[in-house]
């Protein structure tokens, strides 16, 4: 077990223990689906409940003892319960998605980046934990889901691969242990561990330990991913920030007098790195300060940018975080090592752009190419 984890559980048995001591907390930090998101060991006796936290007590510590002293309180809380062994409904806790989409859950998650994590936290102003983050955000939108992962990764209705998700589906992994909300674009969104804080990361569930995917509201009207902060089905389904990045592109290949496949490129790059947004990076010093949308953040390695340009200056770096986070220097950038590519203008946009990024999902870019050349077409005077 790494440091960081053991520093988690121990806040998780200490967390639990005081709760234990101390029914009036299971209250104040439950939710309006708190009691009915009770775990399956607490509706037996008190003894029950306390001999079952002892044997996750007793794994935890790597002890074969489970004995604890007696006490008056069952574990009752939701928020700062065991995950709950027993099987909910597939409708159990939902309450009707009154007409919300993914795309509204994937961006109302957003507005939650850098909330810290805290272990039991259903209230943002002081910490989250993975699933009280997951249930406070269908919350916002009017859709209750049950308090602990295991009952919530049996809500709604399951998808068969990360390559069928949409945005705003239950990412569940390791056996139910943690879950994240997709956003789309392989990015997703979670509360990861203690001493971190609530960001957009690439969705690593692809690699592995993926439990379960989970829809539990419809898929956006138009179909389209959402990806990161916002859908971008045609220049009709830009907001004016990505429609002007767009246009900043589609001029900069103009001015340099390259054809309009390489705006194509360029944009089809942009939609699937950042859904066409300038995003900063903690981890790169000077990016917040120059970034327009604070909440457009990621933390994949040291990219910031439309193009998520690597700035931590190896021999891979892309150059300053400046010009990273400029739409015309990092445009320049990207232009500069596609027309270097010999054939660049008869290679698949999947291709071409695979060559320029490197990227963990050389087939990512193939889905925005029909949105890309509408838009180019839409900003260009000589059309795509």
């Amino acid at each position: 077990m790494s440091v960081s984890a053991a520093i988690g559980r121990v806040q998780e048995i200490q967390t639990t223990l005081t709760h234990l001591t101390d029914p009036t907390l299971d209250t104040a930090a439950g939710s309006p689906s708190s009691a009915s998101a009770a775990p399956a060991e607490a509706t037996g006796t008190p003894s029950a409940s306390l001999a079952s936290f002892g044997q996750a007590l007793a794994g935890a510590l790597g002890s074969t003892s489970t004995a604890l002293p007696s006490a008056g309180v069952g574990l009752a809380s939701a928020g700062v319960g065991l995950a709950a062994t027993g099987a909910v409904p597939a409708s159990g806790n939902l309450a009707a998605s009154g007409g919300v989409t993914g795309d509204e859950i994937a961006a109302d998650a957003q507005k939650y980046v850098g909330v810290p994590y805290l272990w039991g936290g259903t209230d943002p102003s002081k910490g989250l934990d993975c699933s009280g983050f997951v249930q406070r955000v269908y919350q916002d939108l009017g859709i209750s889901l049950p308090r602990v992962v295991h009952d919530q990764m049996q809500a709604g209705t399951p998808v068969a691969s990360l390559a069928d998700a949409k945005p705003g589906d239950l990412l569940v992994s390791f056996g139910g242990e943690h879950v994240a909300i997709y956003l789309g674009n392989g990015k997703a969104i979670d509360a990861p561990v203690p001493g971190q804080t609530i960001q957009v990361r690439d969705a690593w569930e692809q690699y592995g330990n993926l439990t379960a995917i989970r829809r539990i509201v419809p898929e956006s009207a138009t179909g389209s991913a959402a990806g990161v902060a916002g859908s971008a089905a045609g220049v009709a389904g830009l907001d004016p920030s990505q429609q002007q990045y767009a246009q900043d592109i589609v001029n900069r290949v103009a001015q340099l007098g390259l054809p309009a496949q390489a705006a194509v490129d360029a944009v089809s790059t942009a939609l699937q790195e950042s859904s066409l947004r300038m995003y900063w990076n903690p981890k790169v010093a000077g990016s917040q300060a120059l970034a327009p949308e604070q909440s457009a953040v990621g933390t994949d390695g040291y990219s910031v940018g439309l193009f998520q340009q690597q700035v931590n200056g190896n021999a891979y770096s892309w150059g300053t975080v400046s010009d990273a986070m400029d739409p015309v220097a990092s445009t320049d950038m990207f232009l500069n090592r596609l027309t270097a590519i010999p054939g660049w203008q008869n290679m698949p946009v999947t291709a071409a752009d695979q060559a320029v990024q490197g990227s963990a999902y050389p087939d990512a870019y193939a889905k925005w190419e029909a949105e890309a050349r509408q838009i180019v077409s839409a900003l260009s005077p000589t059309g795509a």
